[in-house]
């Protein structure tokens, strides 16, 4: 399986983001960061709306895997 450098920058820009949006689904569930400027349904909302594009991410870079490994 050897990727080309595009394919390589590509997949660690989206580890690096699904990274970011977990560690953001975190603070927005578990602690009190930011809680007055966000506060009470819109934390869960955005929290949820991390969590969504995390595990699209993730699924998205699996495909990318998935296919370079077939192919």
């Amino acid at each position: 399986m050897k990727l080309s450098p595009t394919e390589l920058i590509n997949l660690t820009f989206s580890g690096l983001m699904v990274l970011l949006t977990l560690t953001g689904t975190i603070v927005f569930f578990f602690t009190g960061l930011l809680s007055d400027r966000v506060y009470g349904n819109k934390r869960y909302i955005l929290g949820t709306v991390f969590l969504a594009y995390a595990i699209y991410r993730t699924y998205r870079m699996y495909g990318i895997l998935k296919s370079k490994q077939a192919g």
